[in-house]
């Protein structure tokens, strides 16, 4: 039956596949406002009872929301609040819906992403914004295809604030940042993390060697070097390493053109990421888990070149190799079927973004993840 494709206790025998012979039995029924009368089911191994909503992304959901209208909006620039107001839902709901598709979303991508073709030079840049307040700005790390411009991971890392600053800044930050623990190689921490997963899925072979390129940021150099792909290369497994000068005008010329894309995009696309504006991310794994919704749009959804014919449209997914019928699938999934993550493989940077693992500064709890979340 498809609408009980497993059962959803993750000790369970038939939890990562259900056999071919009948394994359940009905179980009555529950009443919601929401969805009507909503058919019950025991699982005759564990003795687990759930419902058909257990199975959607509207699990334990009080209202329904058009999350392709909600995708939509995010990608449009518009913030949370304006998003309420046009969606009449709650900020709260919209936070909660953006919760539940980020999930969905990272499950997607660990899914497609190693599917692309994996011969193709990969650009590896940092996107500086801030958290909280301009005292903690952060270093977004993002790895992207050179030519299909296909987004592969990002990592985070918060930084002290650098540059000049006034007598009255200075005071404040003196405030500030003795209650705040650091992390110190956090920026080298992030491209260890986004090179690992690129050295796993893209290693180098004979007649196509690794090409990354980077700026000219010491920390990139550094831990490259460190790397076991690095250290052990051969004549057939090569791995190179381009390194542009920030300072290059920022042209299709460019190496770090991709990179240098990306960045326009978020910087125009999404509200929290505009320069000197009242938008911004109060919470670190929140908003990594809204930026990891529009990077999957990117990659998905949006087409590669917006001035070509409007008949031709290939999204950067389908430039990177991924088959476009593959690619349909997996979007009506993700945006009606729950993703369990006791069922899928997700890389160590996108499973700490599922599991809400950033520290946002001054906070001192772990940010609330439903217990659903990790089953």
């Amino acid at each position: 039956m498809d609408l009980i494709p497993f059962c959803p206790r993750i000790t369970c025998i038939h939890h990562q596949r259900a056999p071919d012979f009948p394994w359940f039995i009905r179980h009555g029924y529950h009443a919601t406002q929401t969805f009507g009368l909503v058919p019950r089911f025991k699982c005759l191994a564990c003795g687990k009872t759930f419902s058909t909503q257990t199975f959607s992304i509207d699990y334990y959901a009080k209202r329904l929301v058009d999350y392709r209208d909600l995708l939509t909006r995010h990608g449009n620039s518009e913030g949370i609040r304006g998003i309420g107001r046009a969606m009449r839902i709650s900020p709260g709901s919209v936070l909660n819906r953006f919760d539940r598709l980020s999930r969905q979303a990272l499950a997607l991508h660990a899914e497609l992403r190693p599917l692309a073709r994996a011969r193709e030079s990969v650009c590896i840049d940092g996107f500086v914004s801030f958290d909280v307040s301009q005292f903690f700005p952060n270093e977004i790390t993002l790895s992207i295809t050179a030519d299909s411009r296909f987004v592969l991971d990002l990592s985070h890392a918060t930084r002290r604030r650098s540059g000049s600053m006034t007598s009255i800044q200075k005071r404040r930050a003196a405030e500030l940042y003795p209650l705040v623990r650091f992390e110190r190689g956090a920026v080298a921490r992030t491209f260890r993390e986004v090179f690992g997963s690129i050295a796993t899925e893209r290693p180098p072979g004979p007649r196509h060697p690794l090409i990354l390129i980077t700026d000219d940021k010491k920390e990139y150099a550094e831990e490259l070097h460190r790397s076991r792909l690095w250290r052990e290369q051969d004549e057939e497994h090569r791995v190179a390493h381009v390194r542009v000068n920030s300072k290059l005008p920022r042209t299709f010329a460019n190496p770090l053109f991709a990179s240098n894309y990306l960045d326009r995009e978020i910087r125009k696309d999404q509200a929290s990421h505009h320069r000197e504006a009242t938008c911004f991310n109060r919470n670190v794994s929140n908003g990594m888990g809204r930026l990891a919704c529009y990077l999957v749009g990117h990659n998905y959804l949006k087409r590669f070149a917006i001035k070509a014919p409007v008949k031709e449209k290939q999204v950067h997914a389908e430039v990177a190799g991924i088959e476009p019928a593959g690619i349909r699938v997996a979007l009506e999934s993700m945006f009606r079927r729950r993703a369990f993550l006791s069922r899928i493989e997700l890389p160590p940077t996108l499973e700490r973004i599922w599991r809400k693992d950033y520290k946002t500064p001054l906070k001192e709890k772990h940010d609330y993840v439903p217990r659903y979340a990790f089953g």
